[in-house]
């Protein structure tokens, strides 16, 4: 068993998520950037989970996509993520620099930086997250580039992270790990139907696991700060946290 300890933040927000599992948009995060122009961007993506024992958050998008142009083209790659949760009325704003991982990235990588180490620059990592996604997501990933012109014989209603618009709970589910306070993994309950979808979302995975598109791209968030703030009460609860301290926790006026 791994001895790496949560910091505060990290514990705070895997609770945020299983207390507000209930409410699909709990999921969702908007994430910012700055374009190749100078001009911020802001856009929603979907949270899908946590690389193991790591602060790092995992979301998926096309290559194709503006982001990912924007981040390319910059070093380091920066982001800042504003996460809200209405049931517990949480937000959290993390804010770090990104990775990108894709079948091009890491070929053109291979070469050059051949001594990077990293649990998630690996084909492997990458063919584990093209895996998580359902049939309906993967397919999005071979249709025409985003901001191309509409092909009405062609429309879908997908969004450009791989996400289906009014999809059903089991394939909107989110591979969060939830831990206790210690930091140990639990796993979330299923009721009969939803394990039962599951299954049969798994084996449609499993048909489809190698048949990775090139335009799929997984992204990697590493948090370097953390700024919380809990709406309830009087006063409000913010507290303030960042890596180069060792992310210990200053609580700050709201």
């Amino acid at each position: 068993m791994s001895d790496f300890k949560f910091p505060s933040w990290r514990q705070r927000l895997v609770r945020s998520l299983h207390v507000n599992r209930s409410q699909p948009q709990s999921k969702y995060f908007q994430v910012a950037s700055i374009s190749v122009d100078g001009l911020p961007k802001n856009r929603t993506m979907v949270f899908r989970g946590f690389i193991p024992d790591s602060l790092n958050l995992i979301s998926v998008t096309d290559i194709r996509s503006e982001k990912v142009s924007d981040w390319l083209s910059t070093t380091p790659k920066k982001f800042e993520i504003c996460w809200y949760f209405a049931g517990s009325r949480e937000q959290y704003r993390i804010a770090g620099h990104v990775s990108l991982v894709s079948n091009d990235i890491l070929k053109d990588e291979s070469g050059t930086n051949s001594k990077r180490q990293s649990v998630f620059f690996s084909e492997k990592f990458l063919h584990q997250q093209w895996a998580n996604l359902s049939r309906g997501a993967q397919e999005q990933f071979l249709w025409p580039s985003p901001k191309a012109p509409f092909d009405s014989k062609a429309g879908n209603n997908m969004n450009d992270d791989g996400e289906q618009l009014g999809a059903t709970k089991a394939d909107n589910s989110v591979n969060a790990q939830i831990i206790n306070d210690d930091g140990a993994d639990i796993q979330t309950k299923e009721t009969s139907n939803e394990s039962q979808v599951s299954s049969n979302a798994k084996s449609s995975k499993a048909e489809s696991a190698f048949d990775i598109s090139d335009h799929f791209c997984a992204v990697i968030f590493t948090p370097l700060s953390v700024d919380y703030l809990n709406l309830k009460g009087t006063p409000q609860l913010r507290c303030l946290s960042d890596f180069e301290n060792d992310w210990l926790e200053v609580v700050v006026n709201a």
